[in-house]
Formats: C-alpha cells, sequence, structure tokens
C-alpha cells in the first residue's frame, strides 16, 4: 500500500525549499512538487544519523535531499535499505551509552599516548633535523622577545660578565655544539635568581642567580646544567612539544584563539618552562660529567640547590612573598630533592675535598 507524506524538497542547487509530497510504498518512493517528479528505490537513497534535536534528511539520488518529519517513515526507509552499513553501525553505535562511553575512554588513551610518547618522539626528531639557521633565527627572536617583555640589561659590571662568558666557555668545552654557545647576562627580577637555556645555544643567566651564588663552582655547575640543556637540543624540543599539545587540546576543544596565540607565549614558556625529569636527569649528567673532569665535587651543585630550596621555602611561608612574581631557579626546575639525592648518590660527591672544602672561584 502506498502511502504519502509531507515533506520538504531542496533540489541541492538553489537554496529554495519546495512543500512536496512523498510516496511510498515499502519498495519505492516518489517525491512530487510543483515541477518535480522524481521515482527511485528505498536501496537509492540515503538516510543519515540524526544529531540531536536537528531536523532529519533524505538525500536522493542527483544530489536533491527531502525534510522528513514523520519518525515512523524515517525508521522504514533505513530499514528498507536507505542507509550505507557503517552510516547505520555508526547510529547504532552512537545510542549506545556503553558504546559511546568506550569511544571516549579510547579517545582519551589515544591522546595521552599521543602526548606522552609520540609527541615527545617527533619533536626530538624535528628539532635534531631543524637547519642551524631556523634554530638560531628562533633563539635569537626569543631572547629580543623576552628582554621587550621580562628582562633587563644586566648590572653586573663588564669584567664580570666576561668572566662569566670565559666560565661557560670553560664548561662547554671544546665540542663543535659548544662553539655557537653565547651568555646573556640580564637583570630580571620578575624571575628572580635563574638560569635558562633558549634555541641556538643561547644561555641567560640573571644577575639574581650571580649574586646568590657563593664561588663559580657553583655558577660553573648551572652552566653545565644549561649546557646539557643545549646540547641535547632541550629548549627547541620542549618548545615543539608544548605547541603540539596546544595544538591538539585547541583542535579538539575547536578553540582558534589558542592556536594563534601558541607563538606568542613562546618567550614566556621557555623563561619558566618546567623540563620533564628526562631532561632534567640528562641535563644534571652533563653537570656531574663536567664537574667530574674539571675536579669540582659535585656535592657544590647539591649544596647550591639545597640553599635555593631553603630560600624558596622561606619565601613559600611568607604571605607577602606568596603574592610575589619573583620565581627562583627551582621553580622551573622542578623536583629538587630528588636531583639532590641523585647528584650527592653520584660518587664524584664524597671524593676529593669530601665535597666540603672552602669555595674557590674559577680562573679563567
Amino acid at each position: 500500500m502506498t502511502r504519502e507524506f509531507p515533506v520538504a524538497y531542496f533540489d541541492g542547487k538553489v537554496s529554495a525549499r519546495r512543500e512536496a509530497t512523498l510516496c511510498f510504498d515499502g519498495f519505492h518512493l516518489t517525491i512530487r512538487a510543483a515541477g518535480v517528479d522524481i521515482s527511485c528505490s528505498a536501496g537509492e537513497i540515503i538516510v543519515p544519523p540524526g544529531v540531536g534535536s536537528v531536523r532529519r534528511t533524505i538525500r536522493l539520488p542527483g544530489g536533491g535531499l527531502c525534510v522528513v518529519e514523520d519518525a515512523e517513515l524515517l525508521a522504514e526507509l533505513e530499514r528498507a535499505g536507505g542507509g550505507s552499513n557503517l552510516t547505520k553501525a555508526v547510529h547504532r553505535w552512537e545510542k549506545s551509552l556503553a558504546l559511546s562511553m568506550a569511544t571516549l575512554l579510547l579517545t582519551a588513551l589515544v591522546v595521552l599516548l599521543l602526548v606522552r610518547y609520540g609527541i615527545p618522539f617527533l619533536a626530538k626528531r624535528t628539532a635534531l633535523a631543524l637547519p642551524p639557521a631556523t634554530e638560531l633565527t628562533i633563539g635569537r627572536e626569543t631572547l629580543a622577545a623576552m628582554d621587550r617583555l621580562l628582562m633587563a640589561p644586566s648590572k653586573l659590571d663588564q669584567k664580570r660578565r666576561d668572566e662569566l662568558a670565559a666560565l661557560l666557555r670553560r664548561v662547554a668545552g671544546p665540542s663543535a655544539d659548544a662553539a655557537g654557545y653565547r651568555l646573556e647576562s640580564r637583570s630580571c627580577p620578575a624571575v628572580g635568581a635563574n638560569a635558562f637555556a633558549l634555541p641556538s645555544g643561547i644561555i641567560v643567566i640573571t644577575d639574581e642567580l650571580v649574586e646568590l651564588a657563593r664561588s663559580d663552582d657553583e655558577l660553573a655547575a648551572v652552566l653545565a646544567h644549561e649546557a646539557g640543556h643545549s646540547r641535547q637540543r632541550h629548549p627547541l624540543r620542549h618548545a615543539l612539544q608544548s605547541s603540539a599539545v596546544g595544538l591538539i587540546m585547541a583542535t579538539l576543544s575547536g578553540d582558534l584563539v589558542s592556536i594563534s596565540s601558541l607563538a606568542a607565549t613562546l618567550p614566556t614558556l621557555l623563561a619558566e618552562t618546567s623540563y620533564s625529569r628526562e631532561f632534567e636527569r640528562e641535563a644534571d649528567a652533563a653537570a656531574i660529567a663536567w664537574m667530574k673532569s674539571a675536579g669540582v665535587p659535585p656535592l657544590r651543585y647539591a649544596e647550591f640547590l639545597g640553599r635555593m630550596q631553603a630560600q624558596q621555602n622561606v619565601r613559600r611561608a611568607d604571605p607577602f612573598e606568596r603574592k610575589s612574581r619573583a620565581r627562583n631557579y627551582l621553580s622551573t626546575h622542578p623536583d629538587t630533592e630528588e636531583r639532590i639525592r641523585q647528584i650527592v648518590g653520584s660518587g664524584s660527591a664524597r671524593e676529593s675535598e669530601g665535597g666540603s672544602g672552602t669555595p674557590r672561584k674559577l680562573s679563567n
């Protein structure tokens, strides 16, 4: 028996709506309207799955479509073959709470594995393959942006800045990568006692960190640590990883503003970055290796970290300091107690001078 249903017809070429009649006998359907007479089998149409309260449609051969209000008709058309197997499967999946939750959990797991393993791997490969000229441009532009936003010229005299630059050259050694390392001294109360590496071997040390150190042994350990970050391309890898994670999250949430602002946040990201434990272990290993080769007890470094940790604990207890923007070296180098234990347990911490001799200033 043929039944008739009122529908709205669109020819797929213009947006004009036409009131039409759909005739269906269980196998074939006909669409009739002014100037329209379309006949086809139920297997030739496509019935997309419903989305919330949005009106359902059927897609006709030739590109036209009809808006159908009758739920019973839609169900009959689907049963008669008006939907692909994939479409039907997706529709069943959407209506199943258990399958929807499983899909959500699977998606979260895939994103987690991508963020934890996939992105770091790709970031490392990209950082190592990036042309030196490109990395140099990134480093210079980042430093210039940080000078505008965060930092001021160093208040140390030229002689002391030259001594620190010579100290970095000694720490970096004769390797090919080290030839491009450059020390930049800056005054930066907003960042506090800190040192950080930028792409292309630029290492920034703040006046506040220099003032906090009791000897050049301690500064040398910090510079060796930052040189280790540079040697492993940690700054660039971290920037790539953070940008990729931000892009993924912005894409999933549809937040285009976040995508466009990633480049603008790079200077702050590198100034206040908290490296992963893996990056910190690699940089600390580089610092310890240099101290062993130079006869500097690693305990010097551990003592410096411990003293900064004590200073930070005092600041945290002070309600006025908690409101301050000032940060220190430990703010961007987490897991301090664990790092101190590893440094003390490195073996060299118990070697010459017992690690407790008088701090000395390294010769240039």
